[in-house]
């Protein structure tokens, strides 16, 4: 028969290691949170984009073995492989030149940063003309999805000399 104070010092001692398994561990807040996980879901796909040991070191860090990969087009879903695999097939499909992430126009209340989260990210390829934007999924701070839709777009200035 364990002690109680032996038994809340296992506990403790549990939950402080599974904490640290999450290095978001220290973000209390929505805005800075929805800042770190959009900027992380860049990370993958670039780090995915590389062809490096670094890059490969990275994506096993950030990304769950199983996480699960798809990137439609028109009217076809595109199931893509799972884990660090997975992150490097939706990389070299999007082809992405740049991204862009709406900020956190809401209050910044806050928030547990190690939980379930989600945050979309739009990346683009500017050369073949798609935009692909992707919803993340992260828990404790690890990808465990990336599933988005990739569609052509066009962009230009408005034709009329007062809007310059």
């Amino acid at each position: 028969m364990k002690a109680p104070g032996l038994a809340l010092a296992l506990s403790l001692l549990a939950s402080h290691a599974v904490a640290r398994e999450c290095d978001l561990w220290d973000i209390r807040h929505g805005r800075e949170l929805h800042e770190a996980l959009s900027r992380r879901a860049v990370e993958v796909v670039d780090r995915a984009s590389a062809e490096d040991e670094d890059s490969d070191d990275a994506l096993s860090r950030l990304v769950l073995a199983q996480a699960v990969f798809s990137l439609g087009v028109g009217d076809v879903g595109r199931p893509l492989p799972e884990g660090p695999a997975g992150a490097r097939a939706l990389a070299a499909t999007m082809r992405a030149s740049s991204f862009r992430f709406y900020g956190w126009d809401y209050m910044n209340i806050p928030v547990d940063a190690c939980a379930p989260q989600k945050v979309t990210v739009e990346f683009i390829d500017d050369t073949g003309g798609y935009s692909s934007p992707v919803e993340f999924a992260f828990e404790e701070g690890r990808l465990v999805s990336a599933r988005g839709w990739q569609r052509s777009f066009s962009t230009g200035r408005l034709p009329t000399e007062r809007h310059r």
